[in-house]
């Protein structure tokens, strides 16, 4: 048995590219080790079969809008740590793979008054942050 190398310098020695491009293909969600996604370049592996996806892209993941219906009394604290790919239902994967990426750097664009329930938006677009921000003033 091998000593645990990263996940992203194994992905190196099998396709022969960089290092910037194996962090994309495993940021991107185009790499599984033994036929699970791993978007984290830092994983450790052994053995393990790892696999780069044919259709692989070595671009930065773009960044993601979550729309979530806050229920009274939760905070925007507690909202954005209730995001995650577990809780998104089918209809919201339909597309896109959530990968861990899309879940962290989230923005939320405003407030909700205590004890009030409503929409949120949470987003790494800081075009659309903007935009929420210049409109709401």
């Amino acid at each position: 048995m091998t000593d645990p190398i990263r996940l992203s310098k194994r992905l190196i020695e099998l396709v022969g590219c960089s290092r910037r491009e194996a962090e994309l293909f495993i940021e991107g969600g185009w790499v599984t080790v033994d036929g699970e996604v791993i978007d984290e370049p830092q994983f450790k592996v052994g053995d393990q079969k790892v696999e780069l996806d044919k259709d692989a892209k070595a671009t930065a993941p773009e960044p993601v809008t979550i729309l979530l219906n806050v229920p009274a009394g939760m905070s925007t604290e507690d909202a954005m740590q209730s995001l995650s790919a577990d809780t998104l239902s089918e209809e919201h994967r339909y597309g896109k793979r959530p990968l861990r990426g899309h879940f962290l750097r989230l923005t939320a664009s405003a407030d909700l008054q205590p004890k009030a329930s409503g929409l949120l938006v949470f987003t790494q677009d800081w075009k659309v942050l903007r935009k929420l921000t210049a409109d709401a003033a």
